[in-house]
């Protein structure tokens, strides 16, 4: 367990780095981290997750500009959240790497839809390709065309719902659904959608009741997409218990 929230500090900061420059065509590798206010260069003590922010107090050993809290909170998160996953699926097996996947997908996606409102086709790309070789291959669902029928009926549904309500979703979303239907299956993206619909709906009317979001605004539905299947990964089983006719 404690390599495991090693891990998941680790891939938290790379998650970061993924999702602040992918949409904005930087490299992930061969470049070094710079702080964003000086552009000094990064050098390893400066790099280790959540240490070097605390022993900063959270400001850049070179200029002491404040390092945005995003940071630590997506190293804590991903740490946290590995950890509970590696909890639900020990021992280790193929549905243990599949949530861990979804995991990755869905920080990295909540990174850059709450930094950019986008949601960059080749992280799509890379995670869809994975979860289709794992169940083609590896360990298909039962029946094996599952993840493919739910990933083709939720993508149809959403484009023209998406097409018919001129942008009241955005394409991003439908696409991520597509993917997470690979790694799920029918009945569980099925929940994942339920409740995606249920956390956005209660995020936005919070949001709007302390003012931080006006009417006909928009905002990121990719964060409540994470937490519903998130929720899916750690409490689908219980929460499907509810319904004996499932």
């Amino acid at each position: 367990m404690v390599v495991i929230l090693i891990l998941g500090l680790v891939f938290g900061s790379f998650f970061q780095v993924v999702g602040v420059r992918v949409p904005v065509g930087k490299p992930i590798a061969w470049s070094r981290s710079v702080c964003p206010n000086c552009q000094s260069t990064l050098q390893a003590r400066d790099l280790f997750p959540v240490f070097s922010f605390l022993s900063t107090l959270g400001r850049c050993r070179y200029c002491s500009a404040l390092i945005p809290s995003q940071y630590f909170i997506a190293e804590i998160s991903t740490a946290f959240l590995f950890v509970l996953v590696y909890v639900r699926y020990y021992p280790f097996s193929t549905e243990m790497l599949v949530a861990f996947l979804v995991l990755s997908l869905v920080i990295i996606v909540t990174i850059t839809d709450l930094r950019y409102m986008r949601i960059p086709n080749v992280i799509l790309l890379f995670f869809a390709s994975l979860f289709v070789v794992i169940r083609l291959f590896i360990d298909p669902h039962e029946p094996w065309w599952s993840p493919f029928l739910a990933a083709a009926i939720i993508f149809v549904i959403l484009y023209f719902i998406l097409r018919l309500s001129g942008g009241g979703i955005g394409g991003g979303d439908v696409k991520f659904f597509a993917v997470l239907g690979l790694a799920f299956g029918f009945w569980d993206l099925l929940l994942v959608f339920f409740l995606s619909t249920l956390f956005g709906t209660l995020i936005g009317l919070v949001a709007f009741a302390i003012g931080r979001l006006q009417t006909g605004q928009p905002f990121p539905f990719a964060p409540s997409i994470a937490l519903a299947a998130v929720t899916v990964l750690l409490f689908g089983d219980s929460v499907w218990s509810l319904y004996p006719m499932h």
